[in-house]
């Protein structure tokens, strides 16, 4: 069973040890910073009436495409040298129709990768 509680600041000790985990990836601000409000529009998408919601993953991290696969995203497109780094990586933009896309079209797959700078994130 879950209940819920008021956050105290002695929360902050037992969530924040997930940083000390050498297999965890942890980035500074910066890295957060290229892509504005992509969470508050994932959030409001059904609010905005759109037509899908779509997040990105690193090509790489396999339990995080099943996970979203299984919740009924799909691959929509690749996006090459997504994530910067020591070693560049291409990321996939899943996408996910919601209900006013009744013919889906908003996830019909490309078949070419595509550069960050050749995409409206807006």
């Amino acid at each position: 069973m879950t209940t819920l509680r008021p956050f105290t600041c002695d929360d902050l000790f037992k969530f924040n040890n997930v940083n000390f985990d050498p297999l965890t990836e942890t980035y500074g601000l910066s890295f957060y910073t290229p892509v504005p409000g992509q969470v508050a529009g994932v959030l409001s998408a059904a609010e905005k009436r759109a037509y899908f919601v779509d997040l990105f993953v690193r090509k790489s991290n396999q339990v995080a495409i099943n996970m979203y696969t299984n919740l009924g995203y799909i691959i929509y497109r690749t996006i090459l040298d997504y994530y910067s780094g020591d070693q560049d990586e291409d990321a996939y933009d899943m996408r996910k129709a919601l209900s006013r896309d009744v013919n889906k079209k908003s996830v019909i797959p490309y078949t070419q990768p595509v550069r960050l700078e050749h995409i409206d994130m807006n």
